[in-house]
């Protein structure tokens, strides 16, 4: 990328909050890369980030209640800035693409933003919630495509970051061109309502999840049953490289090995032999 564009590209970005930056600033830049590889117009990609900043500026002044005269400004100043440059440093491309970003800040509300977003550009994309384990609450869990795209099923990049609970990597937005058609069907996880099933759902050890922080990983059944029984949840087990979950408690020398919560009243655990109690046994 040419150094006029370089920096072009670094003063939209530093439009964005800090801490926008630091969780997105290099992949955003990695996405810049990409895009122009494919022959997406730096112009079209600078455009979106300063609207982008826009809109990220506005919903931070909304959440921490700064006043509102500062942010017109900024919205103002960072608009003329951006056209003032791109007219000055880049050709008028004839068609120039762009790119939608609709990004996911507020987990419980998650499937609306998307909706509104898909909406505004008058996309033909739906969104569908499913329940699932508490980590992956607020986050796109797959897409469905039906008929003919754009690009690869229509979709020019996606947004990652922490799951909820602060561990993994869950999708938190997607990356559309602004031409796209056909049609899409976004997948977003919810809560679950008490005792309703998981569609889909993370480790149960994992941060966020049920036995997050228990330490009962690694430990054996026995040592684990006190914990298990005050959570009041029913315990099913996966043993032995049975790949299916069944009410036979294992062996109390058995150990820990892993889980997944099948509802909001229901887990299943895995377990494995000890190899000293194994090994004393056979003996």
């Amino acid at each position: 990328m040419p150094a006029n564009e370089g920096r072009l590209l670094s003063l939209a970005l530093r439009c964005y909050p800090p801490a926008w930056r630091a969780r997105h600033g290099d992949e955003a830049r990695e996405l810049a890369a990409l895009l122009a590889k494919d022959g997406v117009p730096l112009r079209s990609m600078v455009w979106n980030y300063f609207k982008g900043a826009a809109r990220a500026q506005l919903v931070q002044t909304r959440t921490t209640r700064r006043l509102r005269t500062g942010v017109a400004a900024l919205v103002t100043a960072t608009s003329l800035a951006a056209v003032s440059l791109l007219v000055s440093v880049l050709p008028d491309p004839a068609g120039a693409a762009s790119v939608v970003r609709a990004d996911i800040t507020s987990r419980a509300g998650a499937a609306t933003q998307l909706a509104a977003v898909f909406e505004s550009h008058h996309f033909d994309i739906g969104v569908e919630q499913l329940p699932v384990s508490p980590s992956l609450v607020g986050s796109i869990l797959a897409t469905r495509t039906s008929g003919h795209s754009t690009g690869n099923n229509g979709i020019l990049g996606r947004i990652t970051g922490t799951c909820a609970g602060g561990a993994g990597i869950c999708t938190q937005g997607l990356l559309l061109a602004s031409h796209f058609s056909g049609h899409l069907v976004v997948l977003v996880g919810r809560a679950a309502k008490p005792g309703e099933k998981y569609a889909e759902s993370a480790d149960v050890f994992r941060p966020g999840e049920l036995l997050a922080g228990s330490t009962l990983l690694g430990r054996t059944v026995a040592a684990a049953a006190p914990v298990l029984h005050r959570l009041h949840v029913d315990v099913l087990w996966k043993m032995d490289r049975n790949q299916t979950c069944s009410t036979v408690t294992p062996g109390s020398w058995y150990l820990l090995t892993g889980g997944f919560a099948i509802s909001t009243v229901s887990i299943c655990l895995e377990a494995a032999p000890s190899p000293r109690a194994a090994t004393g046994r056979r003996g």
